[in-house]
């Protein structure tokens, strides 16, 4: 009986140890609770924000799906060939603005992408070339972005690596600086256009923003419109 009550111990404990977390719960800007119970540690600090990242399997937990893995387990010291989770501070208010989850294994970054797309429906953006793909939405107070790049080779093996970052709309530095370059600076025009009284109260789309962009012979260029998906 003494064998069977300790049995049943262990389990609770085990239970009680287990997390409950999950990044799609995470209601953005977020105090720095989460910071403090796992025990992150700053892997950068400059005048715009503070950067965490972990490899902890409690934090790599995406609409009850785990995002754990790496491309070299001998060597794994470092975030070079692993998957991890990567979150935002903003110093002067010291609030989580922005995550990102970052996918370095095939296999977890082709999971991401068919969740993600599943689960946020037809996206606002929608840019695809022979190695990337970039798409955006933007609901319920947040910018949801999701990359794939699949021109990677690591640890002299081809992968496809991704990245699915969430911006709060009340943290317009990160959101600006997201898409400012690389595949989202055509999204960062389109939003600095929205934002002009003309488009005020209207439901201004992408698709609106690059067809006026043509017609007025754009310097953003043919080919960006081309690969544009819609």
């Amino acid at each position: 009986m003494k064998n069977v009550l300790y049995l049943l111990l262990c389990v609770l404990m085990l239970s009680c140890q287990q997390s409950n977390f999950d990044l799609s719960t995470l209601s953005l800007p977020a105090d720095t609770s989460m910071i403090r119970k796992y025990q992150l540690e700053k892997e950068l600090e400059v005048k715009e924000c503070v950067i965490y990242q972990s490899k902890q399997p409690d934090l790599l937990q995406l609409y009850g799906q785990s995002f754990t893995g790496t491309m070299d387990p001998k060597n794994d010291a470092g975030f070079g060939f692993s998957n991890y989770v990567a979150l935002f501070l903003t110093p002067e208010n010291n609030k989580m603005g922005a995550y990102a989850l970052h996918t370095e294994t095939k296999d977890k970054t082709e999971q991401l992408n068919k969740l993600v797309n599943e689960k946020m429906g037809k996206t606002d953006y929608h840019y695809r070339s022979k190695e990337f793909t970039h798409q955006a939405w933007h609901k319920d107070g947040s910018y949801y972005f999701l990359t794939t790049n699949s021109s990677v080779v690591n640890a002299g093996q081809k992968t496809i690596t991704g990245d699915w970052t969430v911006i709060s709309e009340q943290s317009p530095v990160f959101l600006e600086w997201f898409t400012s370059g690389a595949g989202f600076s055509y999204y960062g025009e389109y939003l600095k256009e929205k934002k002009k009284p003309e488009h005020q109260g209207k439901n201004y789309s992408y698709k609106d923003f690059i067809e006026e962009e043509k017609q007025k012979g754009s310097f953003m260029g043919s080919t960006y419109f081309e690969d544009y998906v819609q």
